[in-house]
């Protein structure tokens, strides 16, 4: 719905929230100038979107903001699915290794089964070797290279202004405004604050930290997502097509505190042995996976969740803060 006053917001960030941030603005009907250091087509260890899997799975307790946002998310993205056939809809596979086998009932215990369609436990006879409980629905993944460049090109074309540009953060966040102000050279009603990993520095926030996460691009694209959790070892396991690429994502770890970006020879080949179980249709000839690539990305995570939240700064500005989402951005 259109605003009933246009205004002219400043989106700090190009990742995935502020792309999305910047386009819903547009299509309400403000005037919107976007400015980051990095954008679509970078690979950048401090550009986080283009290393993610992106496939709808809530993280959220029941009864949260989050668990309201993931299902709003879920409903979004299913009907622009619908509406553009983009990237479409996919089965997702769970399955659970537990510390000892119980009676879990994923139908009653996971409190987003009834927000998903085609909802279903997997029946014993069909889980994965080593798995006591699974379920399947329909969920939504992203080939996020393409979808960051398609939303970029979507705001130009709804008249966006791009600066590619570094904030100074050494004044905290009203010297970045500042030089916002000074880079646009008009007035600005109101700013978003999607900076990821830099909300540390830019918004003197402390509770940012990364999430290190190793990823292993393989050759094929998988016919289903499949996400493993074996509660007795904390290990997980996931395999994501990336539709249009020819290739399929395989993870991962949850490095809670690293920022190193190096990829690590022992992680990827726990990896590979962890997902081949979920994902025998591209294994080769020789029963192996045929490695197209290792990436490294540092999810940006804050103490006490996502920062979602209205905050006026200094003599005026309005700061719109969209960071700390973690793997659910």
């Amino acid at each position: 719905m259109p605003t009933s006053t246009p205004m002219h917001v400043a989106v700090i960030g190009a990742g995935i929230i502020g792309l999305e941030s910047a386009l819903t603005l547009l299509r309400a009907s403000n005037r919107v100038t976007l400015i980051a250091e990095h954008l679509p087509g970078d690979l950048h260890d401090d550009y986080t979107s283009p290393w993610a899997g992106a496939h709808w799975r809530t993280h959220a307790e029941a009864d949260t903001s989050q668990s309201r946002w993931d299902v709003e998310t879920y409903k979004a993205w299913t009907a622009e699915i619908k509406e553009k056939l983009e990237d479409g809809l996919i089965t997702s596979r769970l399955y659970w290794t537990h510390a000892s086998p119980s009676d879990f009932d994923p139908t009653s215990s996971l409190w987003w089964s009834s927000h998903v369609s085609s909802f279903s436990p997997i029946p014993a006879a069909s889980l994965a070797q080593g798995t006591h409980s699974g379920a399947t629905f329909n969920s939504v993944i992203i080939n996020v290279p393409r979808r960051l460049q398609h939303l970029l090109a979507a705001i130009q074309s709804l008249g966006a202004t791009v600066i590619r540009a570094r904030l100074p953060t050494q004044n905290g966040l009203p010297s970045a405004l500042a030089a916002v102000k000074g880079l646009v050279g008009e007035n600005i009603d109101a700013f978003v604050n999607a900076t990821g990993l830099g909300a540390r520095e830019l918004a003197d926030d402390e509770g940012m930290y990364p999430i290190r996460g190793q990823t292993v691009l393989v050759k094929g694209v998988a016919e289903s997502i499949s996400l493993w959790k074996n509660d007795a070892k904390g290990e997980i396991a996931y395999v994501l097509p990336r539709r249009g690429s020819g290739m399929t994502v395989l993870g991962g770890t949850n490095e809670s505190g690293v920022w190193g970006t190096k990829a690590s020879k022992e992680t990827t080949k726990g990896i590979l042995e962890r997902c081949r179980a979920f994902a025998p249709e591209l294994l080769n000839r020789e029963g192996e996976f045929e490695i197209m690539g290792v990436q490294v990305g540092r999810r940006p995570a804050r103490k006490g969740g996502p920062r979602v939240e209205r905050e006026v700064v200094g003599k005026g500005d309005v700061v719109v803060h969209a960071y700390g989402h973690a793997g659910a951005g």
